[in-house]
């Protein structure tokens, strides 16, 4: 033993210890050894230089080698461990195992040897040498493994590759499981965690709050991704991507951090590591480097610092910022990057940064194609979140399938049309009948609705026991009777179809409560009816009926924007109802209450055309019983003497107030605004908040709606002569261009705005640059980030004149 041990490189000294603790009389005369060892042995797979990894024992106190083993345990000290078992032992599950060649094929360690398999060293090598060459192959690599080297990585080796042979890279974003393993599929080069799962994937307004347990959890999952079988009907595209992932925003500030920070995305399965930064990070690029870790570098726009580079925005764009460009990539390829990604830069700099690191392929984003390769966010490519950047082409709208699949879903659901027979599985007669001797009361009332489900004369209206049935739980939710696409039959709730859902809502309504006559709604398209409601116990009646609400306050007179918003609600919730009501309280007596369009019927055929549920038509003795307006009123004191409310004193208050009382009425879940009206939504914002009413609504604030030439759509366009309607245009044009640029200042977009729009022969009542929450202005010396820049001004054409308002709002920089 203490030869083997010498011979093995291991240091025998305990074990050498009690070896001579033997007893010359053990060893007289019998030729045997015996060893007494009261200590427990316990062994631990450690790292080695180069990569591998070995058994040997957990601490130094205990022997090299078990003293008491078997022999087929005792090589599994001389042979190097499966990488994959082995980081499973030290690290858990952090991926699949067996998915390649290499983790497939059992190592010697983890198999029984035949006595003698030492090899060269052993006094029975040949023997053993045989005897594992009489092994079947099947037994080595496993059944079914033949078809294992095609998952076989493409590594930097790979890309390098690809590279010198001038091909083309692509690099894809993703953020979990499925989004990495369709990327494999589709055979991109690269695979990119990115920071950018801060605004894709966790609603964030940026990635600065991205933190490092965000990303080690989406590195894990994008590499299980990666490693996964194919998914059914999309062809495997071999090799599998290399991996890289994202350093966030505060990970890298001290290089120890960063190096350990670098580690940790290492081991959750990132291939390369990428970071933002210049020359200033070299050096932490070339440390990572010397730690055997792969570095991506990042630079023109770096969205993690990109309020020191005026925002997000074309990078180098002069020839001096270009210069620095190719400096900060030579420093990087120096310091040891093996890749560049170069975001939002002009292609002839793009191209200058390719020639001078002719080494490094140089990956582009918004950077022309003179370079290696391309990356883009799988969100923008998909259309997931809206209009992308410029330069990114959208190949498809997969937003668009999914509210398709969900509304079909939602339909299908409240139809009863899903699950229904083909979805659904049923019990062997055998144990249905079983099920029957068990629960013979129950089963019986489950059959009954069962075979009467389409009955709708067998209605039982909510909150009364049917006949012969006292004493059974009757299922009615507190506070609301059965929605209107669910019947109700013997005490069960049960699905109605679609061909009976008018005569069931009508019959619903009229076993409720008997105030709908049949003056009082007209019937809508595909069987949907329109319920027109005039006072508190109309609106009560139907509000029993349904479930969630959505809500559009109006003042009648309904142009496609209005119709916009109910388009909205209508995504918020089941049931949408809209008021008209022209609000005499938000009038001055100068203004034109008694002129302002009254167009009732042709407001209700546009609602009943766009699906909506209910109207409600108060009138102003309804809403002021004791006259406009009222004794007791909203004030918002917040906005007074501010932009609009400087201008008309008597109106947010008159505003405040009818909204309130809607809202007592209606009793909405949603409600939905025209970001038109910026005042206006910081005002009922406010008094939700102010009211304790924003945990039970919640407030949606829409884009404004505009026409074909940029004019905000509003109800007074009606106003509008010819002439008036070639110059309100310039508007909206004004307001964009002089906004365009988050750092602009704000008493130079008031100036540039105000001339613009007195050029056109307009009267400006106000220029505001104003923040969103409590619409305080901002300073002339106060860059218009984060800031809604809205005007106020009168339109002349002879004796006709209209007042129109706009605002744009200018995101964070």
């Amino acid at each position: 033993s203490t030869a083997l041990g010498a011979a093995l490189g291991f240091v025998a000294g305990p074990l050498g210890e009690a070896i001579a603790q033997l007893s010359a009389s053990d060893r007289g005369g019998r030729g045997c050894v015996r060893i007494v060892w009261e200590m427990t042995f316990v062994a631990a797979i450690r790292r080695v230089p180069g990569g591998s990894y070995l058994k040997a024992p957990k601490s130094s106190n205990f022997p090299a080698l078990p003293v008491q083993t078997t022999l087929s345990n005792l090589y599994t000290y001389f042979d190097p461990w499966p990488k994959c078992r082995a980081q499973f032992l030290l690290y858990g599950p952090r991926r699949p195992l067996c998915t390649s060649m290499h983790d497939r094929i059992p190592s010697r360690a983890m198999q029984p040897k035949p006595p003698g398999a030492l090899g060269a060293r052993g006094r029975r090598g040949k023997a053993g040498a045989a005897a594992a060459a009489a092994i079947p192959e099947q037994r080595l690599y496993g059944a079914g493994d033949a078809g294992a080297a095609a998952g076989r990585p493409l590594g930097l080796a790979g890309l390098m590759k690809r590279f010198r042979r001038q091909e083309k890279l692509a690099m894809i974003t993703a953020y979990d499981f499925p989004s990495a393993r369709l990327a494999r599929g589709a055979g991109v080069d690269l695979v990119l965690v990115g920071d950018s799962i801060g605004n894709c994937r966790l609603g964030l307004p940026d990635t600065v709050g991205v933190t490092m347990e965000d990303m080690v959890r989406a590195t894990v999952s994008a590499r299980r991704g990666i490693d996964a079988p194919p998914m059914p009907g999309v062809e495997r595209v071999e090799p599998k991507p290399v991996l890289v992932g994202d350093m966030p925003f505060g990970s890298f500030l001290l290089e120890p951090e960063g190096l350990k920070n670098a580690a940790a995305l290492r081991m959750a399965g990132a291939e390369v590591i990428k970071l933002e930064g210049g020359r200033q990070v070299a050096t932490l690029v070339r440390a990572m480097t010397s730690a055997g870790i792969p570095v991506m570098g990042h630079i023109g726009l770096q969205p993690q610092s990109a309020a020191l580079q005026g925002g997000l925005r074309m990078q180098g764009t002069t020839a001096a910022a270009a210069r620095e460009l190719v400096n900060d990539a030579k420093e990087l390829a120096a310091a040891g990057a093996v890749l560049l990604v170069l975001e939002c830069v002009p292609a002839e700099v793009a191209a200058a940064v390719q020639v001078a690191i002719p080494q490094v392929p140089v990956i582009g984003i918004g950077a022309g194609g003179q370079v290696a390769g391309q990356v883009l966010v799988c969100d923008d490519l998909l259309g997931l979140h809206g209009k992308p950047p410029s330069f990114v082409k959208q190949y498809t709208d997969v937003a668009a399938t999914i509210l398709a699949s969900y509304s079909s879903y939602v339909a299908d659901v409240r139809s009863g049309e899903f699950p229904g027979k083909q979805y659904a599985k049923t019990m062997k007669d055998t144990e249905l009948e079983k099920l029957r001797d068990f629960l013979p009361g129950i089963m019986d009332r489950v059959a009954s609705a069962t075979t009467e489900v389409a009955d709708v004369n067998r209605f039982v209206p909510p909150g009364s026991i049917p006949a012969g049935r006292a004493g059974v739980p009757h299922p009615v939710r507190t506070g609301k009777v059965a929605p209107a696409n669910i019947s109700e039959v013997n005490g069960h709730f049960a699905p109605i179809t679609k061909s009976n859902a008018t005569a069931m809502q009508a019959r619903l309504l009229s076993k409720v409560t008997p105030v709908f006559s049949a003056g009082r709604h007209a019937s809508g398209a595909a069987g949907v009816e329109l319920q027109v409601l005039h006072n508190r116990d109309e609106v009560d009646a139907w509000r029993r009926t349904v479930d969630k609400v959505a809500f559009v306050p109006t003042m009648g007179n309904l142009h496609e924007g209005h119709l916009e918003l109910v388009d909205e609600a209508k995504r918020k919730a089941a049931h949408v109802v809209v008021s008209i009501f022209v609000n005499p309280a938000q009038f001055a007596a100068h203004e034109d209450l008694g002129t302002y369009p009254r167009t009732f019927q042709r407001d209700l055929e546009l609602l009943r055309e766009r699906g909506v549920s209910a109207v409600f038509a108060p009138t102003p003795e309804l809403m002021y019983p004791r006259g406009s307006p009222g004794g007791t009123v909203v004030v918002p004191r917040f906005v007074e003497g501010k932009s609009e409310d400087a201008c008309r004193p008597h109106f947010f208050t008159g505003v405040a107030t009818v909204v309130l009382k809607l809202f007592n009425i209606v009793q909405p879940d949603v409600v939905v605004f025209g970001q038109k009206d910026a005042m206006q939504c910081s005002v009922i914002r406010r008094m939700l908040e102010d009211l304790c009413l924003d945990t039970r609504i919640s407030m949606i604030v829409a884009p404004t709606s505009r026409e074909p030439c940029g004019l905000a759509r509003s109800s007074r366009n009606a106003y509008l002569t010819s002439s008036m309607r070639e110059r309100a245009p310039a508007i909206y044009a004004a307001l964009s261009a002089a906004s365009s640029a988050p750092g602009r200042l704000a008493g130079e977009v008031r100036e540039t705005v105000r001339k613009a729009l007195e050029d056109k022969g307009m009267d400006v009542s106000y220029v505001s640059v104003a923040d969103l929450a409590d619409m305080d202005e901002r300073g002339d010396e106060v860059v218009i980030a984060n800031s809604v820049v809205s005007v106020a001004c009168l339109l002349k054409d002879g004796d006709v004149q209209c007042r129109l308002i706009d605002n744009v709002v200018v995101p964070a920089a």
